[in-house]
C-alpha cells in the first residue's frame, strides 16, 4: 500500500487556493524486495575494473578499510569537525588501518605508485583521495577528482567526455567538491 501526503493551500475565506498530493517513497518494493539503507551513505567498486595484482590478500583487506574512510559523495579521505570538513592525515590513515609504522609506509608507498591514492589540494588543504576506478562514492566524478585522475580515466571514457571535463576545469565553472565561505551559503556540495 503506497502513502501519501496532502497538503492544501486555502484563504481566510475558506477557498481552496492550491492543492499537492506526494507520493512518499516505500522502501519495499512489490517483487524486487526492500531497499536496503536507501538513504545511507555507500561506496560503490566495479566488478570490470580490478585492484592492481601486485596487492596481496591481506592488503586488499586494508584497501577496503580506508575505502571506508571517505567522506559522504566525494572520494576524499576526510571527516566532519567543528571547523568544517577536514582531510584525514596519513597518521590518522596508519591508526584506522593498525599496521606497525615501517609496514605502514611499504603498504602506503605502493598505494601511491600504484595511483590508487593521490593527494590533492583543495580549498587550501590537502586531501587523500581514493581512484573512482576502484571504489566511488559520487553519482558524478567531481571536476577535482577527474583531473587529479585523468591519466588513470582516460582508458574509461570516450574523448567527447574527456574533452568536456577538460573544457569544465579550464572555465572553472563547475560545483567545488567542498564549498568555502565565498562559495553560495548554506549549499555544500558533499
Amino acid at each position: 500500500m503506497d502513502t501519501y501526503y496532502k497538503r492544501e493551500s486555502v484563504s481566510s475565506d475558506g477557498e481552496l487556493l492550491a492543492q499537492r498530493t506526494q507520493k512518499f517513497y516505500n522502501p519495499m518494493k512489490e517483487g524486487y524486495g526492500y531497499n536496503f539503507k536507501y538513504k545511507s551513505a555507500m561506496t560503490k567498486s566495479y566488478l570490470s575494473i580490478s585492484l592492481p595484482e601486485c596487492f596481496s590478500d591481506a592488503e586488499l583487506g586494508r584497501i577496503y578499510k580506508i575505502s571506508r574512510m571517505i567522506y559522504s559523495k566525494s572520494n576524499l579521505l576526510a571527516k566532519r569537525t567543528n571547523g568544517g570538513i577536514v582531510p584525514l592525515t596519513r597518521e590518522e590513515i596508519h591508526e584506522k588501518i593498525g599496521l606497525h609504522r615501517t609496514k605502514f609506509v611499504q603498504f602506503w608507498k605502493k598505494l601511491i605508485e600504484n595511483k590508487i591514492i593521490k593527494s590533492i589540494p583543495i580549498s587550501g588543504k590537502n586531501f587523500f583521495c581514493i581512484s573512482p576506478l576502484y571504489f566511488n562514492s559520487t553519482v558524478y566524478i567531481p571536476v577535482d577528482i577527474f583531473i587529479a585522475f585523468q591519466e588513470e580515466l582516460r582508458e574509461h571514457l570516450s574523448n567527447r567526455v574527456f574533452e568536456a571535463y577538460m573544457d569544465m576545469h579550464a572555465s572553472g565553472n563547475y560545483m567545488p567538491i567542498i564549498m568555502t565561505d565565498g562559495d553560495v551559503e548554506g549549499e555544500e556540495y558533499l
